[in-house]
Formats: C-alpha cells, sequence, structure tokens
C-alpha cells in the first residue's frame, strides 16, 4: 500500500509541479532529514493506530510536507510573531515543527490524534538539533477540536490534516481564542483542499505559494474587529 503512494505522489508531483520542481523536492527530502537528524519520511495511515477520538474519514493520513515549500512558506512569515506560540494541527512526526524552529521560532506546539505518531515525534526531539538552544518543543496527543489554545497563540499550522467539518469547528476555536484574547493571527494552510472554509471565516490572504499547476499552500491573516470607544 506504501509503495502505492510513494508511486502515486511521485507522479502527481511530476504532473503539478513538473521535473525541475519535483527533484529539487527530492533534494531536499534527502539533505534535510541527515542534517537536522530526524526520521520522519514515512507515510502512515491512521487505521491501526492509537487515536484521542473515533475513527473517522475526516482524520487524513500523516505525510510530512516538503521541506523546500516549509521552508519557503515560512520565511514569508513576519518575524515579529517567531517567539509567539506556533501551534501545528496535525504535526504528525514533528516535521513542519522542525523547519519552523530553524526558521528562527523559538515556542512550538504540535498536537496529533494519533498516539504513536506523537511518539515518534518526541524521539524525534530527543535527536534534533536545535538552530536555538533556548527553543521549546512540545508534542501533545490530542483531538485538535478539543485543544485548549493558548492565549497568545499567534501562528496556526496545518498541512490538510482533516476534512471540513473538523477544519470548521477548529477555526471556530481559533477565532473564539482571538475573540477572548484580541491580537492579529496567521493561519498556514499547505495543500489547500478546503480553503472555502478560511473565506467563510473572514480570514485575509496574507500569501500565496504556487508551482506551475499546484497552489502548494496559503498564509492566511485575521485581524480581530475593531472596536469603538463609547462616547
Amino acid at each position: 500500500m506504501k509503495l502505492f503512494q510513494y508511486t502515486y505522489y511521485f507522479f502527481r508531483s511530476l504532473w503539478y509541479r513538473g521535473l525541475v520542481n519535483t527533484f529539487r523536492l527530492l533534494k531536499y527530502e534527502n539533505s534535510y532529514e541527515r542534517k537536522l537528524g530526524i526520521n520522519t519520511h514515512r507515510i502512515e495511515n491512521l487505521a491501526n493506530l492509537t487515536l484521542a477520538a473515533g475513527e473517522s474519514e475526516q482524520n487524513h493520513h500523516y505525510q510530512g510536507a516538503s521541506y523546500y515549500i516549509l521552508f519557503s512558506v515560512f520565511g514569508n512569515l513576519p518575524s515579529e510573531v517567531k517567539q509567539l506560540p506556533f501551534i501545528d494541527y496535525g504535526c504528525g512526526k514533528g516535521r513542519a515543527l522542525f523547519v519552523a524552529e530553524q526558521c528562527g521560532f523559538t515556542n512550538l506546539i504540535g498536537i496529533d490524534i494519533a498516539l504513536e505518531l506523537i511518539t515518534v515525534a518526541n524521539e524525534n526531539k530527543e535527536v534534533y538539533r536545535k538552530a536555538n538552544p533556548k527553543s521549546e518543543i512540545h508534542f501533545a496527543f490530542c483531538d485538535a477540536m478539543a485543544y485548549e489554545i493558548p492565549p497568545d497563540a499567534s501562528v496556526f499550522y496545518f498541512f490538510n490534516p482533516f476534512g471540513a467539518e473538523v477544519l470548521q469547528k477548529v477555526l471556530a476555536n481559533i477565532l473564539e481564542s482571538v475573540r477572548l484574547y484580541p491580537r492579529n493571527i496567521f493561519c498556514i494552510y499547505l495543500n489547500p483542499k478546503f480553503k472555502e472554509v478560511f473565506d467563510e471565516h473572514g480570514f485575509d490572504t496574507f500569501y500565496t505559494r504556487k508551482n506551475k499547476r499546484y497552489l502548494e499552500g496559503i498564509i492566511y491573516s485575521y485581524a480581530p474587529p475593531k472596536t469603538q470607544d463609547a462616547t
């Protein structure tokens, strides 16, 4: 099954990204796994894993996002948010958080519905070579819809981890946090299958990353509505 998945994604990438971009992505895959000292390659299906919530078609398999795309997208976030909590919904084995730490983020939180993936993420954390010794990286075994958002969390990352129904609930939770603790936030959405959900919740497009035929991802921004002082 996994061989089929790898073959499918390779030829899919050739079609959507072209030969040059596909081999650039493969080059980053090999070099950065070694450079960071971690192991996040393997695709994992959820069928035989221990889940924090019941089995559902809303929960998607684990696959690490391209190192090349991660570095290029994270580099477009404003520097002022790099000291604030960065939350990865569906963190899997932790790849995106390790790349974010390489890009200057220092307060990193990954949550995942699968216990075995969180175990691997923590194993990777033990051997990961930090860019900043003071960075803090935490992983939590948790249902995304039940996660309690820190009041200063300002960057939220999604690599198409679940379907539209769960995404609706998670974004509602994020916006409720913004209502209670007003602040500007950014959401990174790679492989944006359900981008209309962000549009429905009033997010603005901050940055778009495309490769030939393929929309790699979108950074959304959201600012709480300004309130008028009573007169």
